[in-house]
């Protein structure tokens, strides 16, 4: 009930964090918007699971070259401008692809896209790193959680929508609508009273920020080290099996955009769903909760693992749904730990730090699934890779169970 009560008191009464969420919820709510009906653009466009996996791709490559100097500008400039500044481009930017759709030039396509990650780059590790400004260390747990449910509502809600909008409405009205979003983002972000670099401002009178600090800190702390390896390790699993996603809809469902907006939704609300749950059972301290993150892993190559025996779209939804209430528990609570371990002053780096390595690996492992899937069938990533999750989840849980232990008892 306590728990309980702490998220119902950040949601309610804490106005700054209000509009943290509210203006993350808007932004990944445009951009899930957009990703459904891109991955059906390419694939009618191309009938080729390589190249429509190439949508990810370009969205993915350049958070990983950019995001660790995201995180700097996080800890060197005022964050709340940082944000803003990200959300105004990324606005104009959505114009860009719209224009790059009516040429269904395949390449502008591509590039458009990857272009709303290159001014979007310093987005998450900054609102991340943001975060711990606008609440209280013993709500900061709760607060992760509610924070990272965000993906997770917008993952479900946005991309579910962008699949069923693209059969009522036009392309430009849908467009035009993210476009929108991402505007009304930043002036949230500005209606923001605390100061999200209160404690950033503070430090630079005493040293100069250096990028290598991060580095430094990252490698030195075998904590912090296993909590970057897992969200990256994990990737390579994971990432690339989603924009098979559309694959799966068009070429086995016979389902369409409507098809890629259910599973894509259902991996949202599993994202939702799993953290609260696992830690409103198992959160009693930081160590207990940080050693679900081998099982969540688990859990999830798990349910993932049915999927290519099924030739049901609804039970499908039902694994995904499953397989994500893991997945997406891991990546919260890995993000939860970095914050609690890593002093202000470092904790944009390390954010940057975190996101720029595991997009890294998300993009291997979306070349890499796509291109398997383009000469094996789409059938053969989905039973190959949910295994290999698995089985590093495993080795992960074992390797690390006694370093959370260690952590409550310190």
């Amino acid at each position: 009930m306590e728990n309980l009560q702490k998220y119902i008191t950040l949601i309610t009464r804490n106005k700054d964090f209000q509009k943290l969420f509210a203006a993350r919820l808007i932004t990944l709510g445009g951009d899930w918007l957009l990703t459904v009906p891109l991955l059906g653009i390419i694939y009618d466009l191309t009938d080729n699971p390589f190249i429509t996996s190439l949508v990810l791709v370009v969205q993915s490559a350049p958070l990983f070259l950019l995001g660790s100097f995201g995180g700097y500008l996080a800890d060197r400039f005022d964050r709340k401008k940082v944000l803003a500044i990200s959300e105004f481009l990324s606005g104009f930017v959505v114009l860009l692809i719209l224009y790059a759709v009516t040429t269904e030039n395949v390449a502008f396509i591509l590039f458009s896209f990857g272009m709303l990650s290159v001014v979007g780059f310093s987005y998450m590790p900054t609102s991340d790193a943001a975060l711990p400004n606008v609440v209280k260390k013993e709500n900061l747990a709760e607060a992760n959680v509610i924070f990272f449910s965000s993906w997770g509502i917008m993952a479900g809600l946005g991309a579910g929508l962008g699949g069923y909008l693209t059969t009522v409405i036009s392309r430009n009205m849908l467009f035009t609508i993210d476009f929108l979003s991402f505007l009304i983002s930043a002036l949230i972000v500005f209606s923001i009273k605390k100061n999200l670099s209160e404690k950033v401002t503070e430090d630079l009178n005493k040293e100069e920020i250096s990028y290598r600090d991060g580095l430094k800190y990252a490698s030195s702390r075998k904590e912090i080290f296993s909590l970057i390896i897992t969200k990256a390790t994990f990737s390579i699993s994971a990432s690339g099996l989603l924009s098979m996603f559309t694959v799966l809809s068009y070429d086995i469902y016979q389902a369409g955009d409507y098809g890629t907006g259910l599973m894509f939704g259902a991996r949202g609300i599993g994202a939702l769903v799993g953290p609260i749950a696992i830690r409103y059972f198992f959160g009693s301290s930081d160590g207990r909760l940080l050693n679900t993150i081998g099982i969540t892993i688990m859990a999830w190559g798990l349910f993932y693992f049915f999927i290519p025996y099924t030739l049901s779209l609804y039970l499908t939804v039902l694994f995904l749904f499953l397989g994500h209430s893991g997945g997406g528990s891991q990546w919260a609570f890995s993000t939860y730990g970095l914050q609690v371990l890593t002093p202000d002053r470092l904790r944009g780096r390390i954010a940057g730090i975190d996101y720029s390595l595991y997009f890294f690996m998300n993009t291997i492992s979306t070349l890499m699934i796509g291109y398997l899937a383009s000469v094996f069938g789409v059938l053969f990533v989905f039973k190959l890779f949910p295994v290999l999750g698995f089985l590093f989840g495993f080795v992960w849980y074992l390797s690390t169970r006694n370093l959370w232990k260690n952590l409550d008892k310190a």
